[in-house]
């Protein structure tokens, strides 16, 4: 019942670790709806989901929030597929039921505890293009009572990729410039299950990344005379205690995130070392969560939670162009969320979810959202355990929404707007979903329809003082489809066929009035979101071989919000990708191994996801897979 309703789509293990040197931000872009706006691999790749911009999507790892308190946003590029197991994507209305703040969506990660017994260790060695070595080390350990798990995972590139520049004359051939990347993430989650007491668990996450930023096509310096660098510190932590009885449910959430970001943008001449930009930001994020379901009869489920989150963030920039703090300030978060689902007939459920928050010292309207889920009678559902059968679930919602600015949008120097207004939003969804299975053959597809209208959207933009600043200038109407299917077929000789694949149609429109006379993006796309995006992902397995082919399609991309095209930059072209993996197993008595081989960018594709950003071509990664067994 807590999902009735609910427009979401699931990536389990299996997806998450097909292929292991992922970060989310690809993980996302292969099997998702989602728009990732990349500028790279381990560049910065932020989601937009439905349309929106990335601030309006909620991330969150273990039930805490980890959206950026300065920007709103997540580098999805900086998390690691291998450190997550399971990830809910809640589109549009749905993400009212784990937090507020999802304009477009939000992004559900969660790290799981284990259930085998005994211990259980996994590396794997990779090896790629431009100099490209990714290792992956696991520890386990399952008893009746504990578990643990240790993760560590170490990228590291020149990432120095050959490219035809187009945008210089004579189109010279370059090589990626201030590409490299050194990554280390290491995560350690133990859990204790006392049948009196409930589960306890505590999940710790740090991360150290430094990352050159690479230079833009239309760039002439030699690299030889900049630095143009950015290192961020991250530790993440999580405690959590879940009690379950007849009834009811109850559990708890602390967490803490702490976030070192610098950034370094510096010219040599003749030895004498000029800081363009020596930004430092610390950011502080404290969290507490408390709920509780409560089921009085089979047909009703009521839930509560109360959370509070604390941000603090210290920015300030020490170049000689900007000297002296952007901000030193503090914010708290209230949120309060009540829900009822009620049952009033076998094929139909009814759920009301309420929230109210209050950001420092102001109180935002009630935000209320429905749902409505009805299951068409006189059809057999399909059975866990191989039968047959087959189920078609209609699911509805409306809900309001809003987002409060970020802590840059009110406080940056020079710029930042304290009398900003939160953002304010309808969503309206409406879908099908439908099972099919037999004995042999599987299938589930979801068709959905969304509708969205936004006020007072935030925009950044150039003032009379020669700085830009935040206004609530912009109306948006965003609208559009959905579409996924699964399906599996398998063959008594060990053939197994699946096919998973996604469409997005998102429209999303600027309804704003003129900002002045010459204005002429009423009415047009906003930039950087394409209108159609697809993927497909294809596998046939056989015994211990497998292969994989990885489909996945943008369209046109405005880079103007006049979305004019009548010169070059003023959109970028629609692109293809395809990527290819063949997978060996290997099974002795004393440990199991795998080999894989994987093509990206199989056809050589040539290609930008932002404007002056070029991207590599075909490219090349080989990985071994050693798990000893005891």
């Amino acid at each position: 019942m807590k999902d009735a309703g609910v427009q979401q789509t699931i990536l389990d293990t299996t997806v998450l670790h097909q292929n292991i040197a992922l970060s989310m931000s690809e993980i996302l872009t292969q099997h998702s709806t989602l728009f990732i706006k990349s500028y790279g691999r381990a560049t910065e790749s932020t989601a937009e989901f439905r349309g929106t911009s990335p601030s309006h999507t909620q991330v969150l790892w273990n039930g805490m929030k980890i959206n950026s308190p300065m920007l709103g946003t997540v580098d999805f590029s900086t998390i690691p597929s291998y450190f997550i197991d399971n990830v809910r994507l809640l589109h549009g209305a749905s993400s009212l039921t784990v937090t507020d703040g999802g304009m477009g969506g939000a992004v559900d990660m969660q790290t799981l505890p284990l259930f085998n017994q005994g211990y259980a260790v996994q590396y794997i060695q990779g090896i790629g293009s431009y100099s490209t070595y990714d290792q992956f080390l696991r520890f386990t350990y399952g008893g009746e009572r504990w578990s643990t798990s240790t993760r560590v995972v170490y990228s590291t590139s020149k990432n120095d990729f050959k490219y035809t520049n187009y945008d210089k004359i004579d189109h010279p051939v370059e090589y990626n410039k201030s590409g490299y990347f050194d990554d280390v993430h290491a995560m350690q989650d133990v859990y204790y299950n006392s049948q009196k007491a409930g589960r306890f668990g505590a999940k710790l996450w740090f991360t150290h990344s430094l990352r050159g930023l690479p230079f833009l096509s239309v760039d002439y310096k030699d690299n030889t005379d900049f630095k143009n660098e950015h290192k961020q510190d991250a530790l993440r932590g999580v405690l959590s205690w879940d009690k379950s009885l007849e009834k009811w449910s109850f559990g708890a959430r602390a967490g803490y995130v702490w976030q070192n970001i610098a950034y370094d943008y510096t010219t040599t001449r003749e030895m004498v070392n000029t800081d363009i930009t020596h930004s430092r930001s610390i950011s502080h994020q404290g969290y507490f969560q408390v709920n509780a379901d409560w089921m009085p009869r089979s047909n009703w489920l009521l839930t509560a939670n109360a959370s509070v989150y604390y941000n603090h963030v210290k920015s300030e920039d020490k170049s000689p162009f900007h000297v002296g703090e952007n901000y030193d300030l503090g914010r708290a978060e209230y949120n309060l969320n009540f829900s009822a689902k009620y049952r009033p007939m076998k094929d139909l459920t009814l759920s009301a979810v309420l929230r109210e928050g209050c950001y420092k010292n102001d109180f935002v309207p009630v935000v209320p959202a429905f749902f409505v889920e009805y299951q068409m009678p006189g059809i057999s559902t399909p059975s866990m355990e191989g039968g047959c059968g087959r189920l078609f679930v209609f699911k509805a919602s409306v809900a309001r929404n809003y987002r409060y600015p970020t802590m840059d949008d009110m406080y940056f120097k020079p710029g930042g707007n304290p009398n900003l207004k939160p953002e304010q939003g309808f969503t309206y969804d409406g879908g099908i979903e439908g099972f099919l299975q037999t004995r042999a053959f599987s299938m589930r597809l979801n068709l959905s329809a969304f509708d969205s209208y936004i006020t007072d959207w935030i925009l950044w933009t150039p003032n009379a003082k020669g700085y830009w600043q935040p206004s609530n200038l912009k109306k948006v109407h965003n609208y559009g489809t959905e579409m996924m299917v699964t399906a599996e077929y398998k063959l008594r000789n060990h053939w197994r066929f699946t096919l998973m694949g996604n469409y997005a149609y998102t429209p999303s429109i600027n309804k704003s009035d003129q900002l002045a006379d010459n204005d002429a993006s009423y009415g047009k796309q906003l930039v950087y979101v394409p209108c159609h995006s697809a993927n497909v992902n294809g596998r046939v397995s056989w015994r211990t071989w497998s292969l994989s082919y990885q489909w996945t399609y943008y369209s046109e991309r405005f880079t103007t919000t006049s979305n004019e095209v009548s010169y070059i930059t003023g959109r970028l072209k629609p692109y293809y990708m395809n990527d290819i993996t063949v997978e060996k197993t290997f099974q002795w008595r004393k440990v199991h191994a795998s080999l894989k081989g994987v093509v990206n960018n199989l056809l050589g594709s040539e290609y930008v996801t932002v404007l002056s950003r070029p991207m590599p071509g075909r490219n090349f990664e080989i990985f071994l897979e050693i798990k000893p067994q005891w």
